[in-house]
């Protein structure tokens, strides 16, 4: 009997570490800034950090290529979701990429990565029908369908009943051609739903009709009621939160943003940083 619950120990630990591996050891708090959203283009990660400061880590040779500043970058900017999208500008290597402002009038900023800099080449905003800009945390681009996703949140609830409402909205995506600065009105929604989890917000994620939303605080902070760390998934045709994958035990560190590359689903972390591999 003593070996059954030996083997099965050692079963459960096995379990527990296949579940996500260290593959990329990057720093993620960097220039003394908080590490923020992430997006893979091709084999390079783009690395954010509150305010707007953008690393460029080779996912082939593990390496920082080069750093730049967001032409959006600002105090407000905390970055808090990054994704490309389809679009492109003229000839550029690469789709834009947008960019949650999340603080300040919570904007959703669109941006052409050049070979030596990033230019602005639009900005979205939310407002609510008295005409001040709605509080979203995370925009998040659905490329396949052409979409773009709104998360906002009413954590009223969080202290007495420990749980929180969030709020995916449904708006058509913008093209680039419709100017430098477009306003979605809330009435505009296609849909609009409600899921329930109280962990907070990071970054997003769209892939084969679901939405990826990181969540959580680093392990400093578990006493809070929305720090258990998480990736909430929600199913985009279904409405309805399906799956809750526990990062309690990958990492010590906040999860920031994921993002898939290769098919498998990668990972990127603040404090001491960290990318990695999640198996779900």
């Amino acid at each position: 009997m003593k070996y059954r619950y030996f083997f099965l120990a050692i079963a459960s630990i096995i379990a527990i570490n296949s579940v996500a591996q260290l593959r990329y050891p990057v720093v993620g708090r960097y220039k003394n800034k908080p590490a923020q959203g992430m997006a893979i283009w091709e084999h390079k990660a783009y690395l954010m950090s509150h305010e707007g400061r953008c690393r460029v880590y080779n996912l082939k040779t593990q390496k920082v290529e080069r750093e730049f500043m967001l032409a959006s970058a600002d105090t407000t900017n905390h970055v808090n979701n990054a994704c490309f999208g389809k679009e492109r500008v003229n000839d550029s290597d690469m789709p834009v990429i947008y960019i949650s402002e999340c603080h300040g009038r919570f904007r959703c900023f669109v941006e052409n990565i050049g070979r030596s800099k990033s230019s602005l080449v639009q900005t979205i905003e939310l407002r609510k029908e008295n005409g001040k800009p709605k509080g979203v945390l995370d925009w998040i681009v659905d490329v396949e369908e052409r979409y773009i996703y709104t998360i906002w949140r009413d954590a009223k609830d969080l202290k007495d009943k420990g749980i929180a409402r969030n709020t995916i909205s449904k708006y058509r995506l913008p093209k680039l051609n419709e100017g430098k600065k477009v306003v979605i009105q809330i009435k505009d929604s296609l849909e609009s739903y409600d899921v329930f989890f109280p962990n907070v917000l990071q970054g997003a994620k769209i892939r084969n009709g679901k939405l990826y939303i990181t969540t959580g605080y680093q392990e400093t902070n578990s006493a809070r009621k929305d720090a258990k760390r998480a990736i909430q998934v929600v199913d985009l045709k279904k409405k309805k939160l399906i799956k809750t994958i526990d990062l309690t035990y990958i990492t010590m560190n906040e999860p920031e943003d994921i993002d898939f590359y290769e098919d498998k689903c990668l990972l990127y972390c603040g404090q001491n940083g960290g990318i990695y591999e999640v198996v779900y």
